[in-house]
């Protein structure tokens, strides 16, 4: 169970992702060896999932980033997701409600390769039924992945 020092410690880590230990303890009036337990803890029971940069994927030449809903085969859910999942491509995978039953967001190099993407491999994969909606971005005016912490 996290505590409110946990909670300092993930609020200060998503927004100095690259800020050392010894600076961190110092932030938070600790010991560097008992944040790095503590950031390790939170690590191994998998609170802390990835240490990862956010790369703006128009400035790096992907000019088509799309969300795409899809109906599936509740019998084949799992092996659907898990097939999609393992494109490069492919941010995100997700069960939904509304709509779909999986949200997909992918990144591609321009439209004529996300059709490509969407015709030679989603529209493939056994279980995906043909009702399927895309939607492509245009202006990002917000992307982060913060979980804002309330700290008591």
């Amino acid at each position: 169970m996290m505590d409110n020092i946990d909670k300092k410690i993930l609020n200060i880590l998503q927004e100095k992702f690259r800020i050392s230990y010894k600076d961190l303890g110092k932030e938070m009036g600790m010991a560097a060896s008992s944040v790095h337990n503590r950031v390790q803890k939170m690590i191994d029971t998998g609170i802390i999932r990835k240490e990862n940069t956010l790369i703006d994927p128009f400035k790096v030449g992907f000019e088509t980033i799309a969300i795409i809903g899809l109906t599936v085969d509740p019998l084949k859910m799992k092996e659907v997701a898990e097939k999609i999942a393992s494109y490069d491509n492919v941010q995100l995978v997700a069960t939904s409600t509304g709509d779909h039953d999986l949200v997909v967001r992918v990144v591609e190099k321009n439209d004529k390769s996300l059709w490509r993407f969407i015709n030679k491999k989603i529209k493939t994969i056994e279980g995906i039924r043909t009702q399927m909606d895309v939607s492509s971005l245009i202006d990002i005016f917000k992307m982060n992945h913060r979980i804002n912490l309330k700290v008591k």
